[in-house]
C-alpha cells in the first residue's frame, strides 16, 4: 500500500497537471437533456447554469476515448470519476470560462462521468458551460434519478471540511484541497440508501447566528437561496422534496452565543430554541409531510437543548421530528477541530441507526 506522503504526492501532480484541451472535440451543451444536475444550481441560463453551495456534481454518459469539461472556476476542487472510480482530482487553473481535459487515453466504449464539487468556497459564483467529448462521440440518457430524497442542512462538519487533513491547524484555504464532501457523513448516509441528496451547508454558520455571534449568517437566513452567495433567485421548493430531512446545526451557535465565562446563558440558550423552533416551522412549510431528523454534535450543551427542542415539539403535537446525536471520537479530529474521514464513517453508522430505529426511510 503507498504511503499517505506518496498518495499525497500523486494527488497534488495529478491537480497541477491539468492543462486546458487542445483535442479536436464535440462540445455538449450544458442545457443537454442527458446531463443531470444534482444540489442546488441556478438554471436561468441553462447555458451558464451556476452554484455556489457545497456537494453539487453532474452525471453524464459519453462514448469516447476522452472527456473534457467548460467551467468558469479556479477556485474549487472536483472529483472526477469514470466509471464509478476516482480517476483524478481536477482544479482548474484558469481566470474566466475556460477549457479543459479531465480524462483521456481511454478505452473506446461507453462510460460514465461523475463530476463533484469536493469542497467550500465563500464570495463567488461559479458556472459550468458544457462538456467537450471527441469528434463524433455523443452523449448517452441516464438511469432516472432515485426516487428517495434527504436533504441535509448543517454547517462545517456537513460540508466535510477538512476531512482528509493530516495537519490539527490549518488557515482556512489550504482546507480546500484536504476537503472531500464525498466522504463526509452525508453522502455517507446517502449513499447507504440509494438515495438523491442536497447539501444545504456553510461553514462557520449555526441556526441563530456564526461562530463569532454574527445574528446575519444563520441558516434561516440562507435556507431559501438558489446561491449560497447571492440573495436572488429564491429556490424553487416545489421542485425538489425531500423524504427526510437532516438537521446537523449547534457547534456554531455554542460558540457565538458563548458568554465571557465560556457558558451560554439561559436567556441565550432560549434565543437557540426558539430559532430553532421557527425553522422547523419554515421547514414543514416548504416541504409539506416531510419527517425531520434533528442530530446534535457531542457538546452537552447542543445535545441537551436539540433534545429538549424535540421534546417541546413532540408535546405540541408534531410527531414529524425526531432526535439523534453523535459522539465525540478521541484523535478524530484535524484541521481546527474538523472530524476525519474515519470519524465521519463513524457519524453516519449513529445517525442511520437513528433513521433505521425511527423507521424514517422505506427501504427497498
Amino acid at each position: 500500500m503507498k504511503s499517505l506522503y506518496s498518495y499525497l504526492i500523486i494527488i497534488f501532480f495529478q491537480i497541477f497537471m491539468i492543462t486546458p484541451t487542445i483535442y479536436p472535440t464535440t462540445f455538449i451543451y450544458a442545457n443537454n437533456p442527458y446531463i443531470q444536475y444534482f444540489g442546488r444550481w441556478d438554471m436561468s441560463d441553462s447555458l451558464h447554469p451556476q452554484h455556489s453551495w457545497p456537494g453539487i456534481f453532474i452525471l453524464a454518459k459519453f462514448s469516447g476515448r476522452s472527456i473534457g469539461v467548460r467551467i468558469n472556476d479556479n477556485i474549487n476542487y472536483y472529483n472526477v470519476y469514470i466509471d464509478g472510480k476516482l480517476y483524478e482530482i481536477f482544479h482548474g487553473n484558469i481566470d474566466g470560462e475556460a477549457d479543459y481535459l479531465l480524462a483521456d487515453n481511454l478505452e473506446d466504449k461507453i462510460h460514465s462521468l461523475r463530476f463533484s464539487q469536493r469542497n467550500i468556497s465563500f464570495g463567488k459564483i461559479y458556472s459550468f458551460e458544457g462538456l467537450l467529448l471527441d469528434n463524433g462521440a455523443k452523449l448517452f440518457p441516464l438511469p432516472s434519478k432515485p426516487k428517495l430524497r434527504i436533504e441535509f442542512i448543517g454547517d462545517s462538519f456537513t460540508a466535510a471540511e477538512g476531512n482528509e487533513a493530516t495537519k490539527l491547524e490549518m488557515a482556512w484555504e489550504d482546507k480546500f484541497v484536504v476537503t472531500n464532501i464525498d466522504e463526509g457523513f452525508a453522502p455517507i448516509i446517502a449513499r447507504h440508501y440509494k438515495a438523491d441528496y442536497n447539501t444545504t451547508c456553510r461553514s462557520g454558520i449555526g441556526m441563530v447566528c456564526d461562530w463569532q455571534g454574527n445574528f446575519d449568517f444563520a441558516m434561516p437566513n440562507f435556507f431559501d437561496r438558489t446561491l449560497m452567495e447571492r440573495n436572488e433567485p429564491k429556490w424553487n421548493f416545489s421542485k425538489w422534496i425531500p423524504n427526510l430531512v437532516v438537521i446537523c446545526l449547534g457547534l456554531n451557535d455554542l460558540s457565538g452565543l458563548k458568554g465571557k465565562d465560556s457558558t451560554v446563558s439561559e436567556k441565550n440558550s432560549e434565543i437557540f430554541k426558539k430559532g430553532y423552533m421557527d425553522f422547523l416551522s419554515t421547514v414543514r412549510k416548504v416541504y409539506p409531510g416531510v419527517k425531520i431528523l434533528c442530530v446534535a454534535a457531542y457538546p452537552e450543551w447542543i445535545q441537551k437543548n436539540v433534545k429538549q427542542i424535540v421534546d417541546i415539539e413532540k408535546l405540541n403535537g408534531h410527531e414529524d421530528v425526531f432526535y439523534s446525536h453523535f459522539d465525540f471520537f478521541a484523535g478524530g479530529y484535524v484541521a481546527n477541530g474538523h472530524p476525519t474521514e474515519a470519524t465521519h464513517r463513524k457519524m453516519a453508522a449513529q445517525i442511520i441507526k437513528s433513521i433505521d430505529s425511527f423507521n424514517l426511510i422505506r427501504k427497498n
